[in-house]
């Protein structure tokens, strides 16, 4: 039930049997599954029920405990709550608040149903909309990622039919979301205001195993770089060189170093699963190629600069998604912007004729490469700010490289693509393009 289930709450005698039809003495039963409920539903209230024998465990039970709004409703109330077995008839006036609280989330409308929500993130949203005073939120998806997280945008709206926030959730599970938090605050808050959204909230209670990370928008932020890839040449260009300036912080004064590709691969993908790729592709040549020692710049680095990862408005561009930052060359987030075009699921070169197998094996002449590409100028901007980032041809080829590999462990990329512009890249490395 724990794994599969939902709970708003969880209500525990730390005396649970263990054997039909007794009644054991022993609180360590209840302990036991009060880890449980912690392991798998972290974000579930637990109202224990305790007697004088269950005090040896009460410190350790108490560790956890955070006053904290759960419900958005304006009111603390414990995530861990006690109650001595003496004091039973108190029970039903603790409990009658909590119910009220979840119960009124249903009055938050929410438009956008076709999304089919789990229960966990239509409460997660929910008690977004309500913590600010919403009255209706329309949803709709901006994109369901690789890792199983989901990212929704958000329009909420208070009584006056007032837009109180354009927001874009990240919705996974708690320890993603953490790591999201701690990313964004170590490193995202270093670039400029305008460039990043502002973190508004974090939500890691009331939604059973969920938790989620909510930033605000600049209003009218409904198209991403892959629309402007695919509809507007001179603009891509102005997004591209945007983003990097947006970027240029984490980038800026950052010195050169010797690295083996095999740590700039490792940015993209780990040991084990590149050992997978490598004996299932037949890949021989990589064991000598990651041995190799490239000059290269290590900034921060996005991590996952995909077109969906940049969301355009009047007022300009706004990264989002900030689950991979960290420590990267800074070739990588202008390359893996270039190659998202082919390779995310949601690109509009994913499907396309463009490049041909000929043409990939070319990646590193542009004017053999791009002829009939349908974003012309999104890629070629992409590439200059690679070199103009990099410290020569062969940290982009070696980012380049890492990001190829990566896309080969997917079931649903084009291994033939892959495995094409990874010879090209290895011939730009070489200078015979």
């Amino acid at each position: 039930m724990l794994k599969k289930g939902f709970l708003d709450l969880a209500i525990l005698d730390l005396k649970i049997p263990t054997v039909s039809g007794a009644l054991d003495a022993d609180p360590a039963h209840g302990h036991a599954v009060f880890n449980k409920i912690r392991t798998f539903a972290p974000g579930t209230p637990i109202f224990v029920l305790t007697g004088s024998s269950a005090e040896d465990f009460l410190p350790s039970l108490l560790r956890n405990q955070q006053q904290i709004d759960i419900w958005g409703e304006g009111r603390k109330t414990g995530s861990i709550l006690f109650l001595k077995k003496y004091n039973i008839d108190q029970c039903p006036g603790i409990l009658e608040p909590l119910a009220k609280a979840i119960d009124g989330l249903s009055a938050v409308e929410l438009e956008g149903a076709d999304l089919n929500l789990t229960l966990a993130e239509d409460r997660l949203i929910r008690i977004f909309a309500r913590r600010f005073a919403g009255v209706r939120c329309a949803v709709s998806e901006l994109r369901a990622g690789l890792s199983g997280a989901r990212v929704i945008r958000l329009r909420v709206t208070d009584r006056q039919g007032v837009v109180v926030h354009d927001a874009v959730a990240k919705l996974s599970t708690l320890a993603d979301i953490r790591r999201e938090g701690d990313c964004y605050d170590s490193h995202v808050t270093r670039l400029a205001p305008g460039a990043t959204p502002r973190k508004l909230a974090t939500l890691e209670h009331g939604a059973h195993n969920l938790a989620g990370i909510f930033f605000g928008l600049a209003e009218d932020s409904d198209e991403s770089a892959f629309d402007i890839a695919a509809n507007a040449s001179k603009k891509a260009r102005d997004v591209i060189r945007s983003v990097e300036a947006a970027m240029a912080k984490w980038v800026q004064l950052v010195p050169e170093t010797r690295r083996p590709i095999r740590e700039i691969r490792q940015r993209f993908l780990n040991d084990q699963c590149f050992d997978q790729v490598r004996a299932t592709f037949g890949l021989n040549w990589v064991e000598s190629f990651e041995n190799r020692e490239i000059q290269a710049r290590i900034g921060c680095s996005h991590g996952d600069l995909h077109g969906k990862n940049i969301l355009v408005s009047p007022a300009g561009t706004q990264l989002i998604d900030y689950g991979d930052v960290g420590e990267g060359p800074v070739s990588m987030d202008p390359v893996t912007l270039e190659l998202s075009l082919l390779f995310h699921p949601d690109a509009p070169g994913r499907t396309g004729v463009w490049p041909s197998v000929e043409q990939a094996k070319s990646w590193g002449n542009l004017e053999i490469y791009l002829q009939d590409c349908p974003s012309v100028e999104f890629v070629r901007e992409c590439r200059e700010w690679a070199l103009r980032a990099a410290v020569g041809n062969r940290e982009v080829a070696a980012s380049a490289y890492g990001y190829l590999v990566r896309q080969l462990k997917y079931d649903d990329t084009d291994k033939i693509r892959a495995s094409a512009l990874l010879e090209g890249v290895r011939n730009f490395y070489e200078g015979n393009t």
